[in-house]
C-alpha cells in the first residue's frame, strides 16, 4: 500500500519546484518523486489505455471499486456521489490550476479504487480519444464499448434514478459536514484558505446554495435522472464532428507545441474558482468531450441539441468515464512535461508566478481511508510524485525526443511573437460575430505547418455576460464573405470555442485556438495569399439549451469579441 504522506524533503518546496522546472532531462515527470529528484526507477503503477488488451484487469477492478463506492453510506467521504460533489464544490476550470487540481483529484481517487477493489496493483486506465475505437466508423472517434457495460455507465440500475432520491439521501449529510465550519486565524481574520472559504469564493454560502446550483439553476441542472445520465449511447457512441476535430492528432500536437506553461495550460487568475480563459488542451479536447458525452451535440450546420448527461455539468464525475477522460488529460500533461525537460524548456510557471501557483489551497481531497489529506496546496501535485504511476504510451508521445536526440538538443529561445488583428463587426452586432484582419509575415505562414517551425495560435478574447453558459463560437480562417458557419471538413474551419460547466464570468474570457490545420488546408487549396492579411472570423453558434431554458425567452447570450491576437510559439 502506498504511503499517504510525502517522503521528507531534502530541500524546500520552493527549491524543489525551481529545480524541477529547470531540469533538462529525458526522465519523465512520473519518475521524479518529490523526495528524490534524480530517481530513474520504473513507476510502481502503470495507467493503461483502456482499449489495450492488458487493461482487462484494471477494468474489472474499476467496476469493483465503483460498486463498493456506490454501496458506501453517504456519510463516508469515499462514497461515489460524495466524491463527485468534491468536483462540484471545488473544481477549477478556465485557469492555470486546471491541470494540477485534477491530477490531485484523480490521484487520490485512484488510491481509493485500489483500496476498495482489493487490487493492490490497480491503476486508473485512460481513454485516448484520438484513437478510433469504433470499427463500424473508421473516421469518427467513439466512447469505448466497454464503458457501456455494467456500472461503467451511469445509466446502470446501481445509480440513483431521480433527483428527489439523491436529495433525500444527501441533504442532511452535506448540511452536517465540516465544509461549513468558520475558522479564524490567530489575528481574528477569517481563514479563506479553508473549505468554507473556498466555497464562499464560489458564492456557495449555505447548503441551500449548493442544492440550488445542482437542481434549480435556470441555466440547467447538474443532476440528471438515470435515463438521461449520459448523452452518447451504446447504439451511437460516436463523438460529433467538431469534437472529433478537437480530439484529432493534429489538434493534440498543436496543444503539446507551446514552450511555456501558461500557453500550454490555461491563463492566470487570482484563485482557482475564477475563470480567465482556456489553453488548447483544456478548451478543445477537454471541453468538447465533456459536452459531447454529456449530450450536447452539434450538427454540421452549427445547430446544437441537448439530450442531457452528467458529463456536461459540474457533477460530471458521477459518470465513470470522467476519470478516464481526465487520466488522458493528465497523461498529455506528462507527455508535454517530458518534452519540455528533454528540450530544456520550463515545465512550470516561473519566477514569482511559481510561488503564487504553488501556494493555492486544495483542501477537499481525501485519502483511501476517507481522511483529509495533508497535501493541501497546488505545489504538492506539481509532479506525479508519490502517486508513483506512469502511462502506457499513447497519442502525442512522438513529441518527446528520444534519449539520443535529446542529447543533441539545445533549448531554443522561448520568445513569443504576437500580431494583433484589426477587429471589424457587423453594425449593431451584439451576438459576438466579428472578424480580425492580421498581417503575418508570409515566411512564418508558409512554415507554420513544418514540424520544427513555430506554430500559430489565435488568442480570442470575448466579453460575456456573468451568467453565460452554452454559447459556442466557430473560428474560420480566410472564409468567403457569405460563410456563417463551417463543417469541420471545411478548409476554413479552425475550431470551436466552447465553455464547460457553470461558472460566473467576472471578466473577458480568452480562448486559444490552433491555426496550423486550417493554414495547411487553405495553403493546399491555394487560398493563402502572400502579403494579404489573414482573416479570422468568429461566428456564434446556436445556443445549446437545456430543456428548462427552452421556454424561457431572453436567455440568449450576448457577446462581444474584444481582441484577436495571433501568437507564434
Amino acid at each position: 500500500m502506498q504511503n499517504d504522506e510525502l517522503r521528507p524533503l531534502s530541500m524546500s518546496r520552493r527549491e524543489f519546484l525551481k529545480t524541477t522546472a529547470a531540469a533538462a532531462t529525458v526522465v519523465g515527470a512520473a519518475t521524479l518523486p518529490f523526495g528524490n529528484l534524480h530517481a530513474q526507477a520504473p513507476a510502481k503503477y502503470r495507467r493503461l489505455n483502456i482499449s489495450s488488451p492488458e487493461a482487462k484487469r484494471s477494468i474489472e477492478s474499476y467496476k469493483k471499486a465503483i460498486r463498493a463506492m456506490l454501496a458506501l453510506p453517504p456519510s463516508d467521504p469515499r462514497n461515489w456521489y460524495r466524491l463527485a460533489l468534491t468536483h462540484t464544490m471545488d473544481c477549477p476550470h478556465g485557469n492555470w490550476w486546471f491541470l494540477v487540481w485534477h491530477r490531485g483529484y484523480i490521484g487520490w481517487f485512484e488510491q481509493i479504487c485500489r483500496e476498495l477493489s482489493g487490487d493492490p496493483a490497480f491503476a486508473l486506465p485512460y481513454w485516448d480519444w484520438s484513437e478510433n475505437t469504433d470499427p463500424r466508423n473508421p473516421f469518427r472517434p467513439s466512447v469505448p464499448a466497454v464503458m457501456f457495460d455494467d456500472v461503467l455507465t451511469p445509466t446502470d440500475p446501481a445509480y440513483i434514478a431521480h433527483f428527489d432520491e439523491f436529495h433525500a439521501r444527501y441533504r442532511d449529510v452535506m448540511a452536517k459536514a465540516d465544509y461549513w465550519k468558520r475558522i479564524y486565524k490567530p489575528n481574528g481574520e477569517f481563514d479563506d484558505g479553508t473549505q468554507y472559504g473556498q466555497l464562499l469564493a464560489r458564492g456557495i454560502r449555505t447548503p441551500d446554495d449548493l442544492w440550488f446550483d445542482i437542481i434549480n439553476d435556470p441555466r440547467g441542472a447538474f443532476f440528471f435522472d438515470r435515463a438521461h445520465a449520459r448523452g452518447v449511447t451504446k447504439a451511437k457512441p460516436q463523438l460529433d464532428g467538431k469534437t472529433a476535430k478537437a480530439v484529432s492528432l493534429q489538434t493534440l500536437l498543436d496543444a503539446l507545441a507551446p514552450r511555456d506553461f501558461l500557453t500550454f495550460a490555461s491563463p492566470k487568475t487570482i484563485g482557482h474558482s475564477g475563470l480567465t480563459g482556456f489553453g488548447v488542451l483544456e478548451g478543445q479536447p477537454h471541453n468538447r468531450v465533456h459536452n459531447c458525452v454529456g449530450g450536447i451535440f452539434t450538427d454540421p450546420g452549427g445547430n446544437t441539441t441537448n439530450s442531457g448527461g452528467f458529463m456536461q455539468a459540474n457533477l460530471s464525475p458521477v459518470d465513470p468515464l470522467f476519470f478516464l477522460h481526465h487520466s488522458n488529460i493528465d497523461r498529455l500533461w506528462d507527455v508535454w512535461t517530458r518534452k519540455q525537460q528533454a528540450r530544456g524548456y520550463p515545465v512550470l510557471p516561473e519566477g514569482s508566478d511559481l510561488d503564487t501557483w504553488s501556494a493555492e489551497p486544495f483542501v477537499f481531497f481525501v485519502d483511501s481511508k476517507g481522511r483529509p489529506v495533508s497535501k493541501t496546496t497546488a505545489g504538492n501535485y506539481a509532479t506525479i510524485g508519490d502517486f508513483n504511476y506512469d502511462y502506457q504510451p499513447g497519442s502525442g508521445e512522438q513529441v518527446v525526443p528520444t534519449a539520443l536526440a535529446a542529447g543533441a538538443l539545445k533549448a531554443k529561445a522561448t520568445r513569443i511573437e504576437r500580431f494583433s488583428a484589426q477587429i471589424t463587426r457587423p453594425p449593431a452586432s451584439t451576438t459576438g460575430t466579428a472578424s480580425g484582419a492580421v498581417m503575418i509575415p508570409h515566411a512564418l505562414l508558409q512554415a507554420a505547418t513544418e514540424p520544427e517551425a513555430p506554430r500559430l495560435f489565435a488568442q480570442v478574447t470575448i466579453a460575456l455576460p456573468p451568467l453565460a453558459h452554452g454559447r459556442d463560437f466557430t473560428v474560420l480562417v480566410n472564409a468567403p464573405a457569405s460563410a456563417t458557419g463551417a463543417d469541420p471538413s471545411s478548409p476554413h474551419y479552425a475550431g470551436t470555442l466552447s465553455m464547460f460547466g457553470h461558472h460566473i464570468v467576472h471578466a473577458p474570457v480568452t480562448f486559444t485556438i490552433p491555426l496550423s490545420g486550417a493554414l495547411a488546408a487553405i495553403h493546399e487549396g491555394k487560398l493563402l495569399k502572400a502579403d494579404a492579411p489573414l482573416d479570422i472570423r468568429i461566428v456564434p453558434e446556436q445556443m445549446a439549451m437545456h430543456r428548462a431554458l427552452a421556454a424561457k425567452p431572453g436567455m440568449e447570450t450576448k457577446a462581444e469579441v474584444l481582441s484577436i491576437v495571433v501568437e507564434a510559439h
